[in-house]
């Protein structure tokens, strides 16, 4: 009788040392998934019709959550809008990173992988929305100080470098918004590039006094 019992709470025990070890693993995934349903339902949301028009009740139904559990975690649309931001600048910044750290590239052909690498990443999460300019408000002026930044070792394109890399983030906009397509895009961008650089290097070398 005793060996019974023994063998009883034994595996009682086991089985419930194993549901509670598991239980706050399981909690945190589920959290983590209900989390990121809401970040990009409502991504999508603010996408199609707007910052305006989007209500939390109606990202938290798209997103299948409960709208005690969307306000627990952010409190107001507004908050809910800059995490959506916040990730869509994170993305931007990664590639923009990845394109300007290339070690084997000229700093030339580095500037333009990152201006397509923005463009790039534009066309692919926002294409055709009418309030891409919102979602990515936040990004523009860390982007063009990343373009600045990396100009600054250049002696021919340091003195201009703020201005030069407004030119290129913001001039390189329209010719992307205009492209029918990805590969289109890429060329057109890159001719825009090359043209800008090479002229902020003449315009250096015509400034330079005489030897």
């Amino acid at each position: 009788m005793r060996s019974r019992r023994a063998g009883l709470s034994s595996r009682v025990r086991l089985s419930y040392d194993s549901s509670v070890s598991n239980a706050p693993q399981h909690a945190a995934n589920d959290a983590n998934a209900r989390y990121r349903r809401a970040i990009r339902s409502a991504e999508e949301l603010f996408k199609k019709v707007g910052f305006r028009a989007v209500t939390m009740e109606l990202v938290a139904r798209e997103a299948k959550v409960a709208k005690a559990t969307l306000y627990s975690y952010f409190k107001n649309k507004d908050e809910l809008f800059l995490a959506v931001c916040t990730r869509m600048a994170r993305l931007l910044r990664a590639a923009v990173e990845q394109a300007l750290i290339k070690p084997d590239a000229s700093l030339d052909a580095r500037l333009a992988d990152a201006v397509m690498a923005k463009h790039r990443l534009i066309f692919a999460l926002v294409r055709g929305s009418a309030h891409a300019a919102e979602l990515f408000s936040y990004t523009h002026s860390m982007a063009g100080e990343m373009l600045c930044a990396a100009m600054a070792g250049d002696p021919e394109l340091a003195p201009n470098s703020a201005q030069l890399a407004r030119a290129l983030y913001f001039g390189s906009a329209d010719l992307a918004n205009r492209s029918e397509s990805a590969a289109k895009m890429e060329i057109e961008l890159s001719s825009f590039t090359a043209t800008h650089l090479a002229g902020a290097r003449a315009l250096a070398r015509l400034r330079q006094p005489p030897p």
